[in-house]
């Protein structure tokens, strides 16, 4: 071992100190595919009780993705700047008000600010959790473990469903139950967060070299104190001067090409993820399933299968790649909306196309971008770019998440679900092209920990 850095990249056991911060972090994750997913159900108890057509649907859907575009925007740039740990207690903290709260809104203004507040918090943990998942792990195991993690958002979506199904019959305020239980996760979350590290790698970059051995002690406490010393030296001497970073950065002439590869496909993702995650019941009651209950517990049959791609993709993805396993899937996408929109073009299809059609592409999707999309910007950026990297990209995807809920609505009424269907099987294809076209592989391979030439221009 060379230097800190390497000590904690080539470390081959992943120890329960790892696994704690594994937790932590996705556990962050979990909340929002919980609170996804008790939203689509929420919506169709609001839609009569509330009178909401489809502008007012697609505000009510549309307004925590809006808020986790700018949560994730500045929560990265703050995180590089002041550190992993600033803003890691904060935002659970917004989301567990905000959806405590939302239980007591008293009309649809409020319960869009509400929901606004909470997608803050939920946009400024993703760039948070990967970032710091990723310069904990070491790089054998880097893909796997935030494969893994990342999965509990299908589990937040699937659990969510069950709540919602279980509270579905409580009263006309079982909307209110159902978002306000969301808190509930949020202080599990808020406990097990409340005394990690720092990132090293963070201390590393700030110069902060004692205090990042600290944190190696506490991660491998098999290196005595005289090899930490040595490694403190040896990283010492290794270092640049440290320079003023800015996000402007992203979009200089060695990082454009990582920005749009990190942003574009997911994005794409998004617009397919987010329009099925939030109005798939919608759409299945108009497809084969005739009652709520019916809609919600198709719903959870689809959320569940994503365990037949999620569990391949995490056992493969440190030999595979990242960037196969994303056009993979993206053409599983593309080709199963493409064939229930096909079918459906013609009329009511038979709910056994719709669901096979809607399984492959929850199997495909979880093999492929459900999870790659949020693994490749961390990879990507050096350690003084790589949480405002990612937040970009969670806020650009986000904006696809917004176009597609809000316009969703109107698109469906104008197209109807099989047109709607072509138009998400054509954001596949879209992102097809651009791993394809972009795509670098970063599986094995060390984090990138200092900016590249040139990239100072554009500050």
């Amino acid at each position: 071992m060379s230097n800190l850095l390497s000590a904690i990249d080539d470390e081959q056991k992943v120890t329960r100190r790892h696994r704690r911060i594994l937790w932590a972090s996705g556990l962050g994750i979990f909340l929002d595919g919980y609170d996804l997913s008790i939203m689509a159900i929420v919506l169709i108890l609001l839609k009569p009780q509330w009178h909401l057509g489809p502008t007012l649907l697609g505000l009510l859907g549309t307004a925590a993705l809006v808020g986790a575009l700018i949560g994730g925007l500045f929560g990265g740039i703050i995180a590089d700047r002041y550190g992993r740990k600033t803003v890691y207690l904060i935002d659970i903290a917004a989301f567990f008000f905000a959806a405590l709260l939302s239980g007591f809104a008293w009309d649809i203004t409020s319960l869009v600010i509400l929901r606004f507040i909470l997608g803050l918090g939920v946009g400024a943990d993703y760039p948070l959790s990967s970032t710091y998942i990723a310069e904990f792990m070491p790089k054998n195991k880097r893909g796997s473990a935030m494969t893994w993690i990342f999965g509990l958002w299908m589990g937040g979506a699937l659990v969510s469903s069950l709540v919602g199904l279980a509270l579905l019959h409580t009263g006309p305020d079982a909307w209110r139950w159902m978002l306000a239980s969301g808190a509930l996760p949020a202080v599990l979350v808020l406990w097990l967060r409340r005394s990690l590290p720092e990132s090293p790698r963070w201390y590393i970059y700030r110069g902060r070299l004692q205090e990042a051995a600290q944190v190696l002690r506490w991660l491998v406490p098999d290196v005595d104190a005289h090899e930490r010393e040595r490694l403190v030296q040896e990283t010492a001497s290794s270092m640049q001067a440290s320079r003023n970073v800015s996000w402007t950065m992203l979009f200089s002439k060695p990082y454009l090409r990582r920005t749009v590869y990190a942003c574009v496909p997911w994005f794409m993702m998004d617009v397919m993820g987010y329009a099925l995650g939030i109005f798939l019941p919608f759409m299945l009651m108009h497809m084969g399933l005739k009652t709520p209950e019916q809609a919600i517990i198709g719903n959870s049959f689809f959320t569940a299968s994503f365990v037949l791609g999620w569990i391949p993709l995490a056992l493969m993805i440190d030999r595979i790649g990242r960037r196969r396993a994303q056009i993979w899937g993206f053409l599983g996408d593309a080709i199963s909306l493409g064939l229930v929109g096909l079918f459906a073009l013609s009329g009511e299809p038979p709910f056994i196309i719709v669901a096979a059609g809607l399984i492959i592409w929850q199997i495909a999707n979880s093999f492929g971008p459900g999870n790659t999309t949020w693994i490749i910007p961390t990879e990507l950026y050096p350690t003084e770019l790589r949480a405002t990297g990612h937040g970009f990209a969670t806020a650009f995807s986000r904006f696809g998440g917004v176009v597609s809920v809000f316009f969703l609505p109107t698109l469906q009424a104008e197209l109807g679900n099989g047109g709607l269907l072509l138009v998400l099987a054509g954001a596949g294809l879209i992102g097809v092209l651009t791993t394809w076209w972009l795509g670098s592989e970063m599986a094995g391979q060390a984090l990138p920990e200092m900016l590249e030439p040139g990239s100072q221009r554009a500050a």
